[in-house]
């Protein structure tokens, strides 16, 4: 029996500790910090508890459902719902939060503003839960937006850092020949500017999604409370809905309302073509960074997906699973260059992400359902874990994140590199790691789609591939760069160190869950991952497709950074194009500048500020400096100054009428009388 206010405590708590931490005072950021670790802590435990209360049984628990607006057609309410999926998620956002917190104590403990970050940091989880723990996609919405409020105080929590444009200690510790960002436009207060806008186009898609959700519930009979999972999964059973909306009927409706949630996942899970927030996002602390732009708010995208399955038709999947495909293979060859040790994990988070989404694109019946939600678990901690390591990396070497100036210090910061190595290990598939394990099940379950469906279907798999063999090498010179070799900037490196013993130790806790034994076994029965011989095939091609595919990556970057380091710069000569293309992002930063900040954007701008203000001339006017014209009038501003200027004019007039003779007055009165009296005889 699991009692009722088991999942709604987790779900307040950090809430609560949020309002506290910010009313308290922010003079001892220690203290703030340890007790935001220990309210994460219990509620690690209280999740622990409802995990395995729910995990093993596989069933969902629906708490109480709290109606609040009655909107005639349906009911918005407020609620829990706890599933085996929604238990390991609740888990791993509890756990990791509690990490972050108690490193973070160290990773900012000179940093004058580091107060600020329990109570804000504390907000993001609380909204990361909603969106687990609701049970409809109204709560889920509501949360869905706390999330990106969440982010967008962290991405900004240096928010008076200048661009890097105009930043000394940017340039000065920049790698060579460094390109691809737009330095004028890179900053904490720019980055979470970037990051709220992207993802409120996506957002436009998810409420898009949610109206054709509604109308797909009216017309299967009216449903009050369309929203709810239960009646979701009803609604999508039904497939054949009656009547049409929007000129759609049946499974075209419901199409429409999958892509529209999954719109909202592009914008939050930064896949292309609004993937590049997320690595400008790095501008935020890396310790917020560790959780928020990896392991948890960037993979709500890949959840909600997975929550609302029911309804994602195989037309809506298809999609998901292309848009998967490419940006697993576009974003992996951009780390494949890149200079910044935090700018090769942002892109390979979006890569994974990538990888999720191929797999959920992939079908239910084929596991894809089971391998996405899988690797989203695996990768929020190996990858929660990397991130965690280049902060210790960032702060020894005087915050230099240049992957060239680095080297051999795995000497100096033997407990990083161990803790880093695991996590490449996992993150490259290597067996006997948990990447080995969730790897293995989105390639198979992309195989198996590919094989029964033919055609197109091949695509997604095969782009998969190609982007997990560009981990394999990417991430390999990640490490061997930071830790391998000798020191190539003697000048960052010799004070280099582990950071302190309690944020080692976190380091340290984290390692385990790099291991495969951690997961197998039992993480694809409680996510209902299907068994069969077909399955059992595709399993097996997809773990030797895998193997080659490491071997290849991995032993690449072996030799070509480790044992013949010239060798990487001879293929950068000789793959020119390919390798500046890669280095600019593939110029998809500068289109969206080009288009929609300088472009339409800048347009937009003039032109909504000229039907606001009016022209220059007529600002110059309000001032005295040039006459007030008639065209002034074609701006909103003008009109209201005209309706002003019109009604002194009145008064002028009316005023040299008022003269103060009052027979005047009784004599125009009443000749004016007379008047009207005789037009009413007349008439």
């Amino acid at each position: 029996m699991i009692p009722a206010w088991l999942a709604p405590t987790i779900l307040l708590a950090p809430l609560g500790f949020a309002v506290l931490a910010l009313l308290a005072p922010r003079s001892r950021p220690g203290l703030a910090h340890a007790a935001g670790a220990a309210v994460m802590a219990a509620c690690t435990a209280l999740a622990v508890w409802l995990a395995v209360a729910v995990v093993p049984h596989g069933a969902a628990v629906q708490g109480a459902h709290v109606p609040w607006l009655d909107l005639g057609g349906f009911v918005l309410g407020l609620g829990t719902y706890v599933d085996p999926m929604g238990a390991i998620m609740t888990v791993i956002v509890c756990l990791l939060a509690t990490f972050v917190l108690v490193y973070n104590a160290w990773y900012m403990h000179d940093d004058e503003q580091a107060a600020r970050f329990p109570w804000q940091f504390c907000l993001f989880v609380f909204a990361m839960l909603t969106v687990v723990l609701a049970d409809n996609l109204f709560m889920s919405f509501v949360g869905w937006e706390l999330v990106g409020l969440g982010s967008y105080l962290l991405i900004g929590f240096w928010s008076h850092k200048p661009a890097v444009a105009d930043d000394a200690d940017y340039q000065r510790l920049k790698g060579a020949g460094a390109r691809g960002i737009l330095e004028d436009r890179l900053s904490p207060a720019h980055a979470q500017l970037k990051a709220f806008v992207m993802n409120r186009i996506g957002d436009a898609g998810f409420l898009v999604g949610i109206g054709a959700l509604i109308a797909a519930g009216t017309l299967a009979g009216g449903v009050r409370e369309p929203l709810t999972w239960g009646n979701i999964a009803l609604i999508a059973q039904g497939g054949g809905l009656p009547g049409t909306f929007l000129g759609l009927t049946g499974a075209d409706l419901l199409t429409l309302a999958a892509l529209g949630i999954f719109c909202g996942a592009v914008g939050k899970s930064a896949q292309f073509p609004l993937h590049t927030w997320l690595p400008d996002a790095m501008q935020g602390p890396t310790t917020a960074s560790s959780i928020i732009h990896a392991a948890t708010m960037v993979a709500a995208g890949v959840f909600l997906v997975a929550r609302c399955y029911p309804f994602f038709t195989p037309d809506a999947l298809a999609v998901v699973g292309w848009i998967g495909g490419i940006t697993c293979l576009l974003a992996a060859s951009i780390a494949c260059v890149q200079w910044d040790l935090k700018a090769v994990l942002a892109y390979s988070t979006v890569s994974q992400l990538g990888l999720m989404f191929t797999a959920l694109g992939a079908g239910a019946a084929a596991g894809g359902q089971a391998a996405g939600i899988s690797h989203l678990f695996t990768h929020a901690l190996f990858k929660n874990l990397l991130f965690l390591c280049a902060g210790a990396v960032i702060h020894a070497c005087a915050g230099s994140q240049d992957l060239h100036r680095m080297g051999g210090l795995a000497r100096r910061m033997p407990i990083t590199a161990i803790a880093s190595g695991l996590a490449v290990l996992a993150i490259i598939g290597a067996p006997f790691f948990s990447g080995f394990f969730s790897k293995d099940a989105v390639l198979a379950a992309a195989l198996m789609h590919a094989e029964e469906a033919g055609g197109a279907a091949w695509g997604p798999f095969l782009l998969a591939c190609a982007g997990s063999l560009l981990t394999a090498a990417y991430m390999v010179r990640w490490w061997i760069r930071i830790f391998a070799g000798h020191e190539r900037d003697h000048g960052i490196c010799h004070h280099a160190h582990d950071p302190s013993w309690y944020a080692s130790a976190v380091l340290i806790a984290l390692m385990p869950f790099t291991i495969m034994f951690v997961w197998s076994g039992w993480l694809g029965h409680a996510l209902g991952a299907p068994h069969g011989e077909a399955h059992a095939h595709a399993h097996h091609s997809a773990m030797m497709v895998a193997s080659t595919l490491l071997l290849g990556g991995a032993g690449f970057a072996i030799v070509a950074f480790l044992l013949k380091p010239g060798l990487s710069e001879v293929l950068a000569r000789t793959l020119r194009p390919l390798h500046v293309a890669c280095a600019e992002l593939w110029g998809i930063d500068r289109l969206w500048d080009l288009l929609f900040v300088r472009g339409v954007g800048a347009g937009l701008g003039r032109l909504a500020a000229l039907l606001d203000l009016g022209s220059r001339d007529r600002l110059a006017s309000l001032e005295g400096a040039a006459p007030f014209r008639l065209r002034d009038v074609l701006s909103l501003d003008g009109v209201i100054d005209g309706i002003g200027r019109a009604c002194g004019g009145i008064g002028r007039a009316g005023a040299l009428l008022h003269d103060g003779r009052i027979g005047l007055y009784l004599g125009v009165a009443a000749i004016v009388g007379a008047a009207v009296l005789l037009l009413g005889v007349l008439w």
